[in-house]
């Protein structure tokens, strides 16, 4: 025998978080001073003497009709020892409606039988009824919009995807973007040929772990020769100090005006630059208001003796560009002193 249940509550840390329940509106979200609102145990939650793993989540196709269908996918493998059940969880939310929606909000869930070893692939219909709602007269209907799509093992355990629900005459549901900011036309960001640490848009800034407590140092300067026998580069030096809750260093490329202001770049697909330091790996992080407070998407690149182009596409780093807010070049988690250059900055 092999427990696969999985619970149809949520369970509180105290009674002060009461009432507590997973799919509430975001102003709900309140506690007491010093109090999180993390649960004890989470809508959906279930323990099993084995291991899951799930990857690979896609929606086929990415955009439908108000009125369409598509096609969730996700891959669970047992990574235990023994045969078990686990129970898939779909959920969804819309970001913009004109009724608040719940955060998150279960549509769908499989019970699945896998062995040792094995890996299934699981699917879900999105239909119209999926992402229905109650409007403000109470008709039940499907607004244009984006609607995120959830899928994991519990209500707090989920990958999301996005799909786009289009109306018969073509609204999105969405405010209209604003334009791309001046002097992103070219998509050349800096060369640093003018010996200066800047930009044709926006500004670049030194980032550490120390606005986060964190003790790593960093800095940065303009050098002569740079890749492919330009004038110049941007050199970053600096430590990364263990003490942070997450310890890092680096430089961030903000395209607005504020470090908090986001910027429309959709219109661009790929992030290039040449890199070369200390033959260590070093990471780019794009910040969007998606990722704001959480862990960014972020794509690994080594700083080798030689000058070596990088290139990565946007949509990699789970974006579609429309509200980025910076791009962070640095090294993080291992302690020690590191250096590397960037050049020829562009985002086309």
């Amino acid at each position: 025998m092999n427990p696969g249940g999985k619970l149809p509550i949520t369970f509180p840390h105290s009674v002060g978080d009461l009432p507590d329940f997973y799919n509430h509106k975001p102003s709900a979200n309140r506690s007491y001073a010093f109090s999180t609102r993390k649960p004890l145990f989470p809508f959906g939650y279930g323990l099993s003497y084995t291991t899951f793993r799930f990857d690979n989540l896609r929606v086929e196709p990415t955009q439908i009709q108000v009125g369409g269908t598509a096609k969730v996918s996700v891959d669970v493998t047992n990574t235990g020892s023994r045969e078990g059940d686990e129970v898939p969880q779909l959920y969804i939310h819309q970001k913009i409606a004109s009724v608040t929606r719940p955060v998150i909000q279960l549509k769908g869930f499989q019970r699945t039988t896998l062995k040792a070893g094995e890996k299934k692939t699981v699917e879900f219909t999105i239909t119209p009824d999926t992402l229905s709602m109650l409007n403000l007269e109470l008709h039940r209907v499907v607004e244009p919009g984006i609607f995120e799509i959830m899928v994991g093992p519990s209500s707090d355990q989920t990958s999301t995807v996005s799909l786009a629900a289009v109306g018969t005459h073509g609204e999105t549901g969405l405010p209209p973007l604003p334009p791309p900011p001046a002097g992103s036309e070219s998509g050349v960001v800096s060369t640093f040929d003018d010996m200066k640490p800047s930009a044709n848009f926006g500004s670049w800034i030194v980032v550490t772990d120390a606005e986060n407590g964190g003790k790593s140092t960093g800095s940065m300067q303009v050098v002569e020769a740079g890749a492919n026998n330009s004038k110049g580069a941007m050199r970053m030096t600096g430590e990364v100090v263990v003490g942070g809750p997450f310890p890092f260093s680096g430089v961030m490329f903000v395209p607005g005006s504020s470090p908090m202001d986001s910027v429309n770049l959709s219109g661009k697909k790929t992030i290039s630059f040449w890199a070369k330091g200390d033959g260590k790996n070093y990471a780019v992080a794009l910040l969007t208001e998606s990722n704001a407070g959480g862990m960014p998407a972020i794509q690994p690149f080594l700083a080798g003796p030689e000058w070596k182009q990088c290139s990565f596409d946007i949509s990699s780093f789970q974006t579609t560009g429309t509200e980025i807010r910076g791009l962070i070049f640095a090294r993080g988690q291992e302690p020690g002193k590191f250096e590397f250059e960037l050049d020829q900055v562009e985002i086309k």
